[in-house]
């Protein structure tokens, strides 16, 4: 019977993973450099200037009491950042690019919490994530080097739950896996014209199996007893 196999389902699923621990790397450094300029004393703002080319290698932005608003470095590993704050100086949106080059984007909330990151690598993968309000990441977009689109969601616990993704090679495919981790559903369509959907046990075995070939043949559920 021709249909999507189950390793190539879970070879998928961990690529997912993968891409979403380079994207926690990511994170990691990128919020690293987003502390620069924090705790700065009150700066007094000096009156209306006028000036030509400003050449420097830290600039900073305050408002009417004195409070950094707005902080732009560069260091001597080579990163350049640019973090916003609000008035109470707590840093909510962060933008980096490094030397190896990176480069990303954060946005956090009132309290301090990740809650969107942007990200793209210097081999040419980008990504894009969404954490909950406790800053855990529940679902992550990544597009590689190879062609290869994935979305995934996750659940409360960082159990990755649900993956929909396209392939160079003309494969699309949605993966539903339970609270274990375990693959249970996963349905695809593939370049030649073949469709499968496909339900799996607590073992991750195929037990049912519907498809349709490229010929227009219909291959009617079945039950597997092995």
């Amino acid at each position: 019977m021709a249909y999507l196999a189950p390793m190539e389902l879970q070879t998928q699923i961990d690529e997912m993973k993968q891409s979403l621990n380079r994207q926690k790397l990511i994170n990691i450094a990128l919020a690293g450099v987003i502390v620069v300029g924090v705790g700065v004393a009150a700066i007094q703002p000096a009156g209306d200037a006028e000036f030509g080319t400003i050449t420097c290698k830290a600039w900073k932005v305050v408002d009417k009491d004195g409070k950094l608003r707005i902080n732009a470095a560069t260091l001597a590993n080579g990163t350049a950042s640019v973090q916003w704050l609000d008035k109470d100086e707590k840093i909510r949106i962060g933008a980096v690019t490094t030397a190896d080059g990176d480069a990303g984007v954060q946005w956090l909330d009132k309290n301090g919490k990740l809650r969107i990151a942007a990200a793209t690598e210097d081999g040419g993968q980008a990504s894009l994530q969404w954490n909950d309000k406790d800053g855990k990441q529940r679902i992550a977009a990544v597009t590689t080097a190879d062609g290869q689109a994935i979305v995934g969601w996750l659940d409360k616990n960082g159990k990755l739950r649900i993956t929909a993704s396209t392939d160079p090679n003309g494969l699309a495919g949605v993966r539903w896996m339970d609270k274990n981790g375990k693959l249970r559903i996963g349905a695809a369509t593939y370049a030649d014209g073949q469709a499968s959907v496909q339900w799996l046990d607590k073992d991750e075995k195929v037990r049912i199996a519907a498809v349709t070939l490229p010929d227009g043949t219909v291959l009617l559920p079945t039950r597997d007893e092995k």
